[in-house]
């Protein structure tokens, strides 16, 4: 806003400066106001103009209000969205947490029984969380649109590990509903273990969700750059 001022201040100096020269180049007559009606006139088209200068940048003004605050009503859509999106994450990660700690790489009738009764509920919950998933994404995807691809690409890490964790949940169910003579089994039963590992490998099975700061540190950057358009004056 402040920028637009100078510019127009600078216009009107210019013009005053190109209206004195003329008058000094051209006959002093023309700086003459013949009668009182012929300063009317001149009074009203400075009038005229000045009225189109202070509506342009009333417009101007109003355009930058109505983006600021569209980038703010924005910022808080996806500020609270994030929010619910790390509890479907963390959530994501303790099912996937507890089938895995059940996993032994065997596949005696007993574990399998135990297997089979906690699976439904938990797939139950895994279906919600997708659907929550795509929610996140459709306003990520508006931010992309309007902020473009660095903010939305801020979330990378989150949405990866999540969709990591929602794929073990999968592969376990698989691994538990396939028959034992299918020749798909041993596959569905190596992938659970890759994820087995993956766990073990980066300390997952000594605490719980809620004590674990990586969501956080995931969505570091783009928590900051939300924070700044919410305190960001209008």
């Amino acid at each position: 806003m402040k920028k637009d001022w100078v510019v127009w201040c600078g216009c009107a100096l210019l013009f005053g400066a190109g209206a004195i020269w003329g008058g000094i180049l051209l006959d002093i007559q023309f700086l003459k106001v013949a009668n009182i009606h012929d300063l009317f006139e001149i009074f009203s088209s400075a009038a005229t103009v000045a009225a189109v200068f202070l509506a342009f940048a009333g417009v101007n003004a109003w355009r930058q209000q109505v983006g600021a605050q569209s980038d703010h009503a924005l910022a808080q859509r996806i500020a609270v969205a994030s929010l619910k999106y790390k509890d479907v994450s963390k959530s994501a990660f303790s099912d996937a947490q507890f089938l895995l700690f059940q996993f032994d790489g065997n596949t005696n009738y007993v574990l399998m029984e135990v297997f089979q009764k906690i699976l439904p509920g938990l797939e139950e919950r895994l279906n919600k969380n997708k659907t929550s998933h795509a929610e996140f994404l459709a306003v990520l995807q508006e931010c992309r649109a309007i902020w473009g691809k660095g903010f939305s690409d801020k979330y990378g890490p989150l949405i990866i590990n999540t969709q990591e964790f929602y794929n073990c949940v999968d592969a376990v169910s698989e691994w538990v509903r396939l028959d034992s003579t299918d020749h798909m089994k041993e596959a569905s039963k190596f992938s659970v273990r890759r994820h087995f590992e993956k766990f073990e490998r980066e300390g997952w099975f000594s605490t719980f969700a809620s004590d674990l700061p990586m969501f956080d540190e995931w969505t570091m950057q783009a928590d900051e750059e939300i924070r700044l358009k919410l305190i960001r004056p209008s």
